[in-house]
This record gives C-alpha cells, structure tokens and sequence, in this order.
C-alpha cells in the first residue's frame, strides 16, 4: 500500500500522498481585488473566534467549540458537531489557526468573507522539524449579529473558493470516525462501514513490536494513525486519493506523506510533518488477508514513513517496488506459509511472461499485474536476506526510500543504486542485479 500521488505516498503511495500519499493541485494564488482587503478592524473579531475554538478543541470542550456558530445553521451545527466528535478521539498536541494571509470580502449578503485560514491539527502521532506542523486551509463566513459575529459557514473546497494552501481533506472533515488507541502509538480509525475494528486492534500491538524490531532504531514518527475503510467512495475520497492519475481502486491501501506549514501558513517543503495510512480492506479481503498480515503490512509503511524522502522537483517519490515490495517482503518474517505464496505468484508470473529482466515501473505499478508487482519487489528483499542477512535486507529498504524514483530508467540501474549495492551487499549493482535476475527466475 503506498500513496496514491506523488507528492503525499499518496500519488503513488502521493507527494503530499503513496504520489503515491498528497495533493497533486497546483498551489493558487492568494486571490487580491477591489472586492477584498486584508482584514483590518473585522479581524480582530475574527481572530477572537479562531482562539476560541481552537482552545476548545484542544480542551475537548464541544459547547464552546459551538459557541460561535450561527444558532439558526443547523446544518452548520451538525456539521461541526460531528467534526468535534471526531477529532475529540484523537489526541491533540497542537490546534490553533494562522490568519496572517487571510483576505476579507463583503458578499452579497452582508456577510464577511475570510480566506485563507491555515488550521494547525497536529496530533501527538505527528512530528516535524521544529514547529513545522500539518494543518487544512479554510474559508469561514461571518455575520454580524448585535454587539457580536456568529460563523455561518466554514467550507474547504479549495478548487471552488481558489484556497492556498493545504488541502482540508481528512476523513474526520467528512465521516462519523470510531478511533481505537492500541497501546501507547498507534490509532486505528474505522469509519461506518469497519463494525470489525478490534480485530485488526487486537494484532495491533504485536505486529507493532515485530515491525519496530526489524526497523531498529532507525528515524520514524512518534505514533501511527491508520483509517480503515471498506467503502469505495471513501477510499477515493480520503485524503483526494481519487484526484492522482494512477489511483486504483482495487490497492490494498495508501500512505499519505503531509508536508507542514510555517508560523506563517507557508507549506515547508523540506520534510514531511506527518503521515497517515489509509487501508482498503475489501482489497485486503478479496486476497484473503488474515488481520496480522494486514497490519504488519499496514505498520511497515507506517513505520518507515518518516524516512522517505520529501517532494523531489520531479514530483515523484521512492520506487514504488521497494515501497510495497518491502512491505510485502515482511509479511514472510516467521511465516513460511505467506513466502509460499509470494513465491508461487513470482514463479507463476515469470512463466506467464511477466518478467522483463528488471523491477517495476511505478507508472504502472497499481495497474493489472498489481499483485505481481507487490511479490516480484519483495523478491529484491528476500534476496538482500538471503546474501547478507535480515538487517541488510532493512537497511536496504531504508536506503533506497531516501532518494527518488527515475522516469527514465529502473532505480536498480541508476548511480545511486551502484553506492547503496556496495556499501549495504558488498557487490556492485550489477552483480546484484544479476543474482537478482537468477534469483526470480528460480522461483524467488
């Protein structure tokens, strides 16, 4: 499972994405016109307003959450009402909002218009280099009621309002969320169609232990989030998976990689602030996935997340081979049943003629061969395994997830492979390579 958009694993486990996990959407400009100004003596009020709520988010504090929505907007209410109930579950290290780029407009109606408000949701699962946090942009309407201002609407569409900055996609912006902490750092989230959480939360713990093993001490995150969905609409929806070219309905699930803001709302574009894993268990399902290979899975691309690296300037990010093909490759530690397996779809693949000689290319990674390709990158692991050890086969994962993919050739053959080979295999790429190649036509 990766992102679906290169810039978040989201695009393809997406940038953003699993680009493969974030958002693909150009950046607009700030709209400035004769119709907007920036907020001068309304912002004060408005500023009030965003303190308030952001207090009573992080203070778990519903009624004043609500406090200063318009009493007439029931829809609003209920709205925000079921926002509060689900990031309530969670737990909340920073909420505040940034205005310092927000513009005001006067609409038609009397109301005021502000936007962009950069919302600060970090949760303790999150961690970015110094106050670099993940956060959602807004555009809240306000109305003048008396001596005060009531909220009549807070609206994320970006694309329709021309919002800059990060895109208010989370899936706890639009469902009713069950959130199970297992332990002290995974968060398992279920929506309505997920009635089965506490079996995958009951593995949850020890497949944890068996995944930060192998990944040593090596960087990672503080905690985990990983939202569980069977329903196909949200499994497009969330996190704007559906919005990356090679989004494929049918994939196990999607790492979305966040990039973070400034004091100032300013996307920080060296690191990635935070990481979320979607998982498609009716893609799971359909390949009879017990739960503990499910979350091994899951946790490994959760793990590991931090590690990879940021936006590159061609929008794409680690191969996708290794991304999934490790993950895949952890399902067969202590599991000689799993290997089997793995090893009977690559045998079953080469003799069907699906093996050109080389790794897969992530364009088309997510396409028919999909769980071909998902074996056929473990066997670079499992080989890694076999020469030099387990901690190799790690420490190469670990390596390769710190330099980009190419559009032009395998990552196997580029100059970056050739030092990673020598220093973690103690051979030249092109002698791993050849083992490679032996080793898959053999059977993995």
């Amino acid at each position: 499972m990766t992102d679906g958009l290169r810039w978040s694993r989201r695009a393809v486990l997406l940038a953003g994405g699993l680009l493969i996990a974030g958002c693909g959407t150009p950046a607009r400009p700030t709209i400035e016109s004769e119709d907007y100004e920036s907020t001068g003596s309304n912002g004060k009020h408005l500023r009030e307003i965003l303190d308030r709520r952001a207090t009573a988010l992080t203070e778990r504090d519903e009624k004043g959450y609500l406090a200063d929505l318009d009493p007439s907007n029931a829809k609003l209410i209920q709205r925000e009402k079921a926002l509060f109930s689900n990031l309530r579950q969670f737990e909340l290290q920073e909420v505040r909002f940034i205005d310092d780029r927000a513009f005001e407009q006067k609409e038609s109606d009397g109301d005021l218009r502000f936007a962009p408000l950069i919302r600060i949701t970090k949760l303790t699962a999150d961690a970015g280099p110094g106050d670099i946090a993940p956060a959602e942009t807004f555009s809240y309407r306000l109305r003048k009621k008396g001596d005060a201002f009531v909220i009549t609407a807070t609206r994320s569409n970006r694309e329709k309002l021309g919002l800059d900055g990060p895109l208010a996609d989370a899936p706890w912006n639009t469902d009713a969320l069950r959130v199970q902490k297992v332990g002290s750092k995974v968060w398992l989230v279920g929506d309505k169609s997920v009635n089965d959480l506490d079996r995958y939360a009951a593995v949850t713990e020890r497949e944890l232990a068996e995944v930060e093993r192998l990944w040593g001490d090596r960087l990672s995150y503080p905690g985990h989030v990983l939202f569980f969905t069977r329903d196909p609409a949200n499994f497009r929806q969330w996190f704007g998976l559906g919005a990356g070219g090679n989004f494929n309905p049918d994939n196990l699930g999607y790492q979305i990689r966040t990039l973070g803001v400034k004091k100032d709302g300013q996307t920080f574009t060296g690191e990635f602030a935070a990481s979320r894993i979607v998982v498609n268990l009716r893609g799971h399902q359909s390949h009879n996935a017990p739960p503990n290979l499910t979350i091994r899975h899951e946790l490994t691309h959760a793990v590991s997340a931090r590690l990879t690296m940021t936006m590159s300037f061609n929008d794409f990010g680690p191969p996708l081979w290794a991304v999934e093909g490790f993950a895949r490759w952890t399902e067969t530690i202590g599991n000689p049943a799993q290997a089997a397996v793995i090893r009977n779809v690559v045998a079953n693949g080469v003799r069907a003629g699906k093996f050109r000689g080389t790794v897969p290319d992530s364009k088309t990674f997510y396409g028919r061969d999909i769980d071909f390709n998902y074996c056929l990158g473990s066997t670079v692991f499992s080989l890694a395994e076999r020469l030099k050890g387990r901690d190799a086969a790690v420490e190469l994962y670990a390596s390769i997830i710190q330099h980009p993919d190419s559009l032009d050739m395998p990552f196997v053959e580029l100059p970056v492979f050739e030092g990673i080979s020598k220093r973690v295999l103690g051979m030249s790429a092109g002698s791993f390579r050849a083992r490679w190649v032996s080793h898959v036509r053999n059977g993995g």
